[in-house]
């Protein structure tokens, strides 16, 4: 994740001296997150608590292995009851967040995700936010358990966890304009719906930033903050080439293999072998589902969306591509001339259509049933109709 400093716009010297104090904080909380590792965090507090404390917190939080385990599963193993394991778990957690040796760890700590958080207008995605306090060390189940347990039962006071049907699952500092919030995602959904296609990060802020809306909130908005109250709304994503769009769309969230073939070729920009656009499509990671290139094959085969141009090579018929084999394109480009082309002509013609060798265009001009040769050499079509 990306922790940039802030600018401020002052006239004197505390400018300077404020520029200089955010400078050795950004840096005293970039090494913080470099060095942080979470279940070293944990187990260096767990250190002041009794072996059975220490033991019912990893299980119960998934910090020895990635399912978590109930509270009469634990009581079991202890012969105690549920209700036990559960005041057990209490008092472990209420002395690690009041312990001495705890609070340095914990507000370093919270100190860092403070400033992560503020530079992303109070709020980030679970996930965005993980990645960033992950980004120094492999994330495991086990990793993620420990910085959520950390997140939500030692510093959950400071942060909230923010879980329904609207949002996706994001943390927040308390300050945080849930109204801006729901409003910034509507007026991105109303851009969206306007373009009806997938557009870029930055089409879509510049787009933002002209609405009145903007302007009403322009003190209060940053892009880094947008992008992540979009980046928390469940109808609105983007796929893995950062375009933007509504979560409904194909060229969004593909589910279909034509979906997945129509991003690719469309990202591409020009025509592609059906075994190049498997390729990336299982590079591009949509989802976990492996495409094969019969697969593929068969769907630009059967889709009227795409045009064969070469040998096992599609372009899309949007690109103006017309479809049909190398004499019906000859017939096209003759009919839109005023009058007979050379062979060369036609040929370079004929080359911005199709992938094919010169030879396989000099053959489909013998067919004497469609074009004629003039006495200059030039060609045209057969007098009367050509369907």
């Amino acid at each position: 994740m990306d922790i940039g400093t802030f600018s401020m716009d002052s006239h004197d010297s505390q400018k300077a001296t404020n520029s200089i104090l955010d400078r050795v904080m950004q840096s005293q909380q970039s090494e913080t997150l470099e060095h942080f590792n979470p279940l070293e965090v944990v187990n260096e507090l767990f250190r002041q608590l009794s072996a059975k404390e220490a033991d019912v917190l990893r299980r119960r939080f998934g910090l020895i292995k990635p399912e978590t385990e109930t509270l009469e599963d634990i009581g079991q193993s202890y012969h105690v009851t549920r209700e036990r394991v559960r005041q057990i778990q209490r008092w472990a957690i209420e002395r690690l967040k009041t312990a001495t040796a705890s609070k340095h760890i914990m507000h370093t700590l919270d100190t860092a995700i403070e400033s992560i958080l503020e530079q992303h207008g109070g709020l980030l995605a679970e996930e965005d936010l993980l990645r960033g306090l992950h980004g120094h060390v492999e994330e495991t189940p086990m990793v993620r358990a420990a910085t959520l347990f950390l997140l939500h039962e030692l510093l959950g006071g400071k942060f909230s966890r923010i879980v329904s049907r609207q949002y996706k699952p994001f943390w927040k500092s308390r300050l945080v304009n849930e109204l801006l919030l729901s409003s910034a995602i509507e007026q991105a959904k109303n851009i969206l719906r306007q373009r009806n296609q997938p557009i870029s990060r930055e089409q879509l802020l510049e787009a933002m930033q002209q609405t009145p809306w903007w302007q009403e909130h322009t003190n209060e908005l940053t892009p880094n903050a947008v992008l992540s109250y979009l980046n928390v709304a469940t109808d609105i994503e983007h796929n893995p080439f950062h375009e933007y769009g509504l979560r409904t769309w194909g060229s969004i969230v593909p589910k279909r293999m034509n979906d997945k073939i129509l991003l690719v070729m469309r990202k591409h920009g020009q025509p592609m072998h059906f075994q190049e656009i498997t390729q990336r499509i299982n590079e591009t990671g949509f989802d976990r589902r492996q495409a094969y290139p019969p697969t593929v094959h068969n769907e630009l085969i059967l889709n009227q969306e795409y045009v064969l141009v070469g040998r096992g090579i599609y372009a899309l018929k949007e690109w103006g591509y017309k479809p049909g084999v190398v004499a019906d394109v000859i017939v096209d480009i003759l009919k839109a001339s005023p009058e007979p082309l050379s062979r060369d002509n036609i040929v370079e013609k004929v080359l911005t259509q199709r992938l094919v060798k010169r030879n396989t265009i000099y053959l489909a001009l013998t067919n004497k049933s469609l074009f004629t040769r003039q006495p200059d050499g030039r060609y045209g079509l057969v007098a009367g109709p050509v369907s």
